[in-house]
């Protein structure tokens, strides 16, 4: 059954004045610290502070097309526009309905190459359509759409339970606000319940092996560091503060009006949570956020963050050349096997044979591969101690999602001292100005309060993500039967009539999983599969261990699990 009536192509303006955007002062070609906690927290700006930032390297080399043009008034607006349809793409229907609405919905956005000019119907064949399904996605079903002799394009199909865990319009604030920066994929359009990416290809995706890589590990480290201090903050993201913290005080609202009867019964938090019961859970949080901000003599400052800096959000757009040659001499790069020069003063154990020179000052070949170094997906990107987003991406080498057990969070896997400090000292050291004595006194200070201050934030990571997979999870909806025979509405008016089988969650159609191809991931997580509730377990546990092991919390105050425990040594 079909309807003539089709959908038209809008336009959203997303629009931000940077005239609250609060730039770090880099005018003595310095970066420590203390300098950025002070810019940070300082509301009034040098007028001559933004013109002396200088031009750091572009995260993803790729300039973002979103509209038609980007002017500046006198006011210092900026704007992006951004096509929009109200139509809904259901990654549940059978292949021929859902191939027909991709085409349909990227000819109605005029995305480049998959229109048809003076036709309001799309020209393709949805039977020439190639859908690849990507696992490694917990908050959205993505796919591959590939079409002969056409650039491919990249589906994001937001998950069912998006709008209580993602601001949808505070990720398009973020986008245009890094478009400018020519940050991230192309964006070519949104609709209803998700958008159109530009599909990087060649691209290769890191993962959970490559991370740990000695030399990645700090091609990493820089690049984080170019996010942080390389996209400004607005007035208002410095004076709300971490928004971990204002994403976790929203969410446990959320929890206890529409999951009241779920966190009612002590035998959900006790599996999820392991806490005795919802009382004991929130008192564990309030008692971390207490210490967490007390154990400061001023807030942490917070900086722009990804907050999502797992191995499936980086990508290598093209294969690294390797420096023939470091600082040193030697060839090896690998933790274990460099010799030579000593850590000497350096924070490293005494008996470590790494080369702090190699990491902090790598060599000009070394830098220029890093552009190919590409940070994806934003959702959760916004305000955080840089602590806290490099906390996360430390953290999510314990897991493997393309295993047996994706949920699982192997402590084992966790970064040991040296693979940390390696990142560190990337980190610490890049745009770091000042002489080489004075350079090496500030990045020693400088990784010594990162290292601790991770420890003290790593917590939150586990925290955050751990009530996340709860509302993500789907189990505080009603249930409502799922009928045997449903409508659905396509972008051009279309009612497809359906016959769907008769169980409560099924978010995938059985009948599409021969026809849509996984790539080389055939196995591993999606968000479809994940066991979100045993994702949360593993997580929270590992939460405890840590505040119980700086004794914020006591050992009678959660579910103990001895398997879970990470260092928690300061330094």
């Amino acid at each position: 059954m079909t309807r003539s009536r089709s959908s038209q192509r809008l336009i959203r303006t997303i629009s931000f004045d940077r005239n609250e955007e609060i730039a770090v002062d880099f005018s003595d070609n310095e970066l420590d610290l203390d300098k950025v906690s002070d810019s940070l927290t300082k509301l009034g700006v040098d007028e001559q502070a933004e013109s002396a930032v200088p031009q750091l390297p572009s995260l993803s080399g790729l300039k973002v097309a979103i509209g038609s043009n980007n002017p500046k008034g006198q006011s210092g607006t900026e704007y992006i526009e951004i096509p929009y349809v109200k139509a809904t793409i259901d990654p549940t229907l059978p292949q021929e309905y859902l191939k027909t609405d991709i085409i349909n919905v990227a000819h109605i956005l005029r995305i480049p190459k998959w229109y048809s000019k003076n036709s309001q119907q799309s020209k393709l064949d949805p039977t020439k359509v190639v859908l690849t399904k990507i696992s490694g996605a917990m908050t959205n079903s993505i796919f591959r759409v590939e079409y002969a002799k056409l650039p491919s394009l990249l589906l994001r199909v937001y998950g069912s339970n998006n709008d209580t865990i993602i601001d949808r319009e505070y990720e398009l604030q973020v986008l245009a606000r890094l478009s400018i920066r020519n940050i991230g994929p192309s964006l070519y359009g949104c609709f209803e319940n998700g958008r159109f990416e530009q599909y990087l290809e060649n691209s290769t995706t890191l993962g959970r092996d490559n991370i740990r890589d000695w030399k990645t590990s700090q091609r990493i480290a820089r690049r984080m560091k170019e996010l942080h201090f390389g996209v400004p903050l607005l007035r208002s993201e410095i004076e709300s503060g971490a928004t971990c913290w204002l994403k976790i005080a929203k969410w446990l609202e959320i929890l206890e009006v529409d999951g009241k009867d779920w966190i009612a019964n002590d035998a959900n938090i006790q599996e999820a949570f392991r806490c005795k019961n919802w009382e004991e859970f929130k008192k564990n949080i309030h008692t971390y956020h207490e210490w967490l901000y007390g154990k400061a003599k001023r807030p942490s400052p917070v900086v722009f963050c990804h907050n999502d800096a797992q191995y499936g959000n980086l990508l290598f757009t093209a294969p690294v050349v390797e420096s023939s040659e470091n600082i040193n001499g030697n060839v090896d790069s690998s933790a274990t096997s460099i010799s030579s020069a000593t850590s000497g003063n350096s924070l490293f154990p005494s008996s470590s044979s790494v080369v702090v020179d190699q990491i902090i000052n790598p060599t000009r070949q070394e830098q220029s591969q890093d552009s190919k170094l590409v940070v994806i997906d934003f959702e959760y990107a916004g305000p955080n101690p840089a602590a806290y987003d490099l906390a996360n991406h430390l953290s999510e080498w314990m897991h493997d999602y393309s295993g047996v057990h994706p949920y699982k969070c192997s402590v084992g896997s966790y970064p040991n001292k040296e693979q940390v400090l390696n990142f560190l000292y990337a980190y610490a050291s890049h745009l770091q100005g000042g002489g080489r004595e004075s350079r090496k006194i500030n990045i020693d200070r400088d990784v010594k309060h990162l290292y601790n201050a991770i420890i003290r934030w790593r917590a939150s990571v586990q925290l955050f993500w751990s009530i996340w997979a709860v509302l993500q999870s789907g189990t505080l909806d009603k249930g409502d039967e799922t009928e045997d025979v449903e409508k659905k509405e396509g972008p051009n008016g279309e009612v497809y009539i359906i016959k769907t089988e008769n169980e409560a969650d099924i978010s995938f159609n059985a009948d599409n999983a021969e026809e849509l191809n996984d790539g080389d991931d055939t196995e591993g997580v999606n968000v479809d599969t994940f066991d979100y509730i045993k994702y949360c377990s593993d997580k929270i546990a590992v939460c405890w261990s840590d505040l119980a092991g700086l004794g914020v919390i006591g050992e009678d105050a959660y579910v103990k699990d001895p398997e879970t425990s990470l260092d928690i040594s300061l330094i």
